[in-house]
């Protein structure tokens, strides 16, 4: 279906998608459009009701022209209306959020960190605008914000502002935004600068115990094969199978995604490589139309905010700068061929690593295949909900009772590391006492008896309700998930502003695989009378097993940072110990 719109006197056709109103929340009351631009950027515009409304109450009109400065208190109506997200005088600000479809696992393996730094670089001015931080000024001189992030498989761009004052602002900001996709300087006399911002962010993540567990499972992964130095003339795809049997395997997951300037600078310089040739080059390739989604959310009518969404990014490439060849697809590094990130050396062992705060944390990673093309029913939850539940008879309830545990979680995560379009990993996670840490083999042992059970119970079957023998575990509990995640769905809290347009934007991923058609409630709800039997049956036996997990062990009782000289990883005492001490493990 055909829709125009009018943009400086020409006619510019775009293709209508999908109602997405219908499947929105009982509590969300925004009007939603999507569209697709001729250059193929597919984009979700939602018209905020909330602050149309009170838009309107206090004066202000979609076609208003002031660009004066003026006093944004209320004009003091009291009708209700949502504070989620609000201003400072109660009208919800305007939000965008563009995710572009490549991240750290598309760096090349002599620029690890590439897409992150690139990120970081789009801020620094472009054509249109090159005053340098020109876009953050605006943002903050009236009262917005912004941010981005960079994830595995795609980096995300949002910001928000008021729009209670006059439409200019708003527009104002979303032409800015647009220009980062259209004509960033990418200047070398920034870079410098920006790459100590990058090395500020690995120092500040140096600290925490998440990413340091996250750097020592790609570290020893066993996947990390050698790259030679210049990649133009290379395909890394060759590493997919190991290449000739002296050489390692090759799999992104292997890499370091946040850079730094050893990373990013001293060695890449030190074997003649041009860096800012490079970032231009990762841009050029990734950052085109098809290969992005954007989402943008005002309080104007769904007609106005498609007006000024094509006015801005209509010209923005369709395909790649650098007439990379694509396939004619929107995502523009095939990863799916590189499969399961572990090699099966680095399995069935424990690594011992010590924590910078106190805690004691047993981690079980299990790897398994992606499982985004699962959304419908969700296996890989249902079996977290299994395993993580803490009621009388769990895993938590038995290690609670014997004193070896305060907590747990399971399931695959939600960032780009622990579910991608390659691989997922189910982790497992204990807290731990210092009795506990005493006994972890007889931790793991009661998992491996909780599984052993739903296996049991799994070939057993069920009887339904007309009699008819089932395979699987009673279907009731697939739907008492069901009905839990509709009536959460149903009277979820509106949230912030930025997470609205966050969310939707993930959702539109290319490689998440959620039809154009859910991308509301896709993520959330169960779809379907019963579980995906089949992936449950291949996770349970084929996967969840100790030859197919590898433990890893966080305990202040192995020592602290502060016991081993800096950059050695020994202890002063000893010339053997390790920061990090890997063993074979056993599970009977």
């Amino acid at each position: 279906k055909m829709t125009e719109a009018a943009t400086n006197n020409d006619e510019v056709e775009v293709i209508l998608g999908p109602d997405l109103t219908p499947t929105r929340s009982y509590m969300d009351k925004k009007i939603y459009r999507h569209i697709t631009l001729p250059n193929g950027l597919q984009c979700v515009l939602i018209c905020d009701t909330v602050a149309l409304k009170q838009r309107k109450l206090d004066g202000y009109d979609d076609d208003d022209e002031s660009d004066d400065d003026h006093d944004d208190s209320s004009s003091g109506d009291e009708s209700e209306v949502s504070n989620v997200g609000d201003d400072d005088d109660g009208t919800r600000k305007a939000a965008t959020a563009l995710l572009v479809n490549v991240g750290s696992y598309h760096d090349p393996p002599y620029l690890q960190g590439l897409s992150h730094f690139l990120e970081h670089m789009l801020f620094l001015g472009t054509e249109d605008f090159p005053i340098e931080n020109a876009y953050d000024s605006f943002l903050s001189q009236h009262g917005g914000d912004d941010n981005a992030y960079t994830d595995m498989e795609h980096t995300l761009y949002h910001y928000c502002i008021p729009q209670d004052n006059n439409s200019k602002h708003v527009w104002k900001a979303l032409e800015m935004f647009s220009s980062f996709f259209k004509c960033p300087l990418l200047k070398g006399e920034m870079a410098d600068r920006e790459l100590k911002a990058v090395e500020s962010e690995f120092e500040l993540n140096k600290n925490s115990d998440d990413a340091r567990l996250s750097q020592l499972m790609s570290f020893t992964c066993g996947m990390d094969g050698a790259a030679p130095i210049m990649g133009r003339d290379f395909d890394w795809k060759d590493k997919i199978d190991g290449g000739s049997s002296s050489e390692k395997p090759f799999h992104p997951f292997a890499k370091f995604p946040w850079g730094n300037m050893n990373s990013l600078k001293t060695e890449p310089e030190a074997k003649g490589i041009d860096v800012m040739e490079e970032l231009r080059d990762h841009y050029n390739s990734h950052y085109y139309a098809q290969n992005m989604r954007l989402v943008v959310m005002a309080g104007y009518e769904l007609d106005e905010i498609q007006r000024q969404v094509v006015q801005y990014f209509k010209d923005v490439p369709a395909n790649p700068r650098n007439n990379v060849d694509n396939g004619g697809v929107a995502t523009t590094t095939n990863l799916h061929p590189y499969k399961l990130p572990f090699h099966s050396s680095s399995l069935g062992k424990i690594y011992r690593a010590l924590p910078v705060r106190h805690h004691h944390t047993l981690s079980l990673t299990w790897q398994i295949p992606s499982i985004c093309s699962h959304w419908r029913t969700k296996p890989a939850e249902y079996l977290a909900h299994l395993l993580g539940h803490e009621a009388s008879g769990s895993i938590l309830a038995v290690l609670k009772q014997r004193g070896w545990a305060t907590g747990c979680s399971a399931g695959t995560g939600d960032d780009g590391e622990g579910d991608s379009s390659m691989h997922a990993l189910f982790g497992f996670s204990f807290s731990l006492s210092e009795e506990g840490v005493q006994h972890w083999e007889k931790v793991i042992g009661v998992v491996f008896s909780y599984l052993g059970m739903l296996k049991y119970y799994f070939n057993e079957g069920y009887v339904d309700e007309n009699g008819e023998k089932k395979e699987g575990l009673p279907r009731w509990i697939y739907n008492e998930l069901k009905s839990v995640a509709e009536l959460s769905y149903k009277y979820a809290d509106e949230g912030d502003v930025t997470d609205t347009v966050e969310v939707v934007a993930e959702a539109m991923a290319p490689w998440y695989n959620i039809p154009t058609d859910r991308l509301l409630d896709g993520d959330t709800l169960l779809f379907g009378e019963v579980v995906d039997n089949d992936c449950v049956s291949r996770l349970l036996f084929n996967y969840f097993t100790p030859t197919n997990m590898r433990v890893d062990f966080m305990s202040s009782l192995f020592g602290r940072e502060a016991d081993f000289k800096d950059g050695t990883g020994l202890s002063p005492n000893s010339e053997e110990k390790k920061a990090e001490d890997t063993d074979e493990m056993t599970v009977e």
